[in-house]
């Protein structure tokens, strides 16, 4: 029997999880999940939450409920340190063994926010406690300036984007003063970074439509009680600052396996195995990965990935291999669409503005939350 040892539950872990479970029986694999907390939150509902289309108890499941009806073991433990020459994982609830290592353990968010400047006057758009912070804040002013935005090398700006719309939507909702200023890494402005001028284009018109100021080519860094500053040495004013930091491996990871001058964990592609080290695989915001951006989409598919190579070098089996691209869905009160960008024989990109997106995107919420993260269809094109 293999040994398997999966660190963190978020949306890549779980389908490493899942999917082994599909390709193995129990005799013939033991899986185990280790992570901080058996609570799992689906996050990228969380801008939902400003807006009350969604509750709270809706956005989260129980793990290790989860992963014992699969058949899979989990363990609620801090990991404290990866050996990899030993092939053990030391943690607040013991050492465990593995012939397989898979780390699933995020994007450091809370030790890279804490190193912005000034982070105490700011909000991180990432866990569920700054979105309702963020949401009794807007509550309580009269008159609302908000700078929303991301660190130098942020990966991740979709949040931001959602996050403009929602809270220029509720300053129009509840007729009160305000402005928003919405501040994007590309000088393209709005998806930027997709190589479709087009596709920020019309991004951006619609983002200025809404009344958004829109600063391109900048990032915060710098919160302060009244203002940020930006690379760029802007000054903007603001009452609500809220900032997505730049994402790495947490420390435990860095000091452990190799990582890239960017701080992501370095694999082999498409298989997602660490360079050097053959029973080792990383997955999700920690990783490096074939687009820029991070999203849930690309860490399930770096998981079904990791999971199809284990299924053929054990078993035979033959599964594709998926390529990332980058799918956002976004849902900003009055305003819904979708960006797609897939690259197959050649690139492919979609921008469909449309209310009905709001809904779509709380329909797969909810099968997320239902089926612990189980959902193996990605619409992602396949390795040939």
């Amino acid at each position: 029997m293999k040994k398997v040892v999966i660190l963190g539950a978020g949306y890549g872990g779980l389908t490493v999880a899942h999917r082994l479970r599909d390709y193995f029986r129990p005799e013939e694999m033991d899986v185990t999940v280790i992570s901080r907390e058996r609570t799992v939150y689906e996050n990228t509902i969380f801008p939902a939450l400003l807006t009350d289309d969604v509750r709270e108890d809706e956005t989260r499941f129980d793990a290790m409920e989860t992963m014992g009806r699969r058949g899979n073991h989990f363990v609620e433990a801090e990991v404290e340190e990866i050996l990899t020459e030993s092939n053990e994982v030391r943690t607040s609830k013991g050492t465990f063994d593995y012939d397989y290592l898979v780390v699933a353990l995020g994007g450091a968010y809370e030790e890279n926010f804490s190193s912005i400047p000034g982070s105490e006057h700011a909000f991180m758009h990432h866990p569920l406690t700054h979105f309702l912070r963020i949401k009794e804040r807007l509550l309580s002013m009269d008159e609302v300036n908000a700078v929303i935005g991301n660190s130098t090398g942020s990966p991740i700006e979709g949040p931001s984007y959602q996050l403009a719309l929602i809270i220029m939507h509720q300053i129009r909702s509840r007729g009160i003063k305000g402005s928003v200023t919405l501040v994007t890494q590309s000088p393209k402005g709005v998806f930027g970074m997709i190589p479709s001028p087009g596709v920020s284009e019309a991004a951006n018109r619609l983002f200025m439509e809404q009344g958004i100021n829109l600063v391109m080519g900048d990032s915060l860094v710098e919160a302060r009680r009244d203002k940020v500053i930006t690379k760029n040495g802007r000054e903007v004013e603001s009452n609500l600052t809220s900032i997505l930091p730049k994402l790495s491996a947490p420390k435990v990871v860095r000091d452990a396996l190799p990582v890239n001058k960017d701080g992501y964990v370095d694999v082999e592609l498409p298989s997602f195995r660490v360079k050097g080290l053959q029973n080792v695989f990383a997955v999700g915001d920690l990783a490096q990965g074939m687009v820029q951006a991070r999203t849930a989409r690309g860490a399930m598919i770096a998981g079904e990935n990791v999971a199809s190579t284990l299924g053929k070098e054990l078993k035979g089996i033959q599964r594709p291999l998926y390529r990332q691209g980058v799918l956002c869905v976004f849902h900003g009160g009055g305003i819904a669409g979708m960006l797609r960008f897939d690259v197959d024989e050649r690139p492919r990109v979609n921008f469909v503005v449309s209310p009905i997106f709001t809904k779509l995107k709380i329909i797969y919420s909810r099968l997320l939350v239902r089926s612990g993260f189980n959902v193996p269809y990605h619409a992602a094109p396949t390795f040939a």
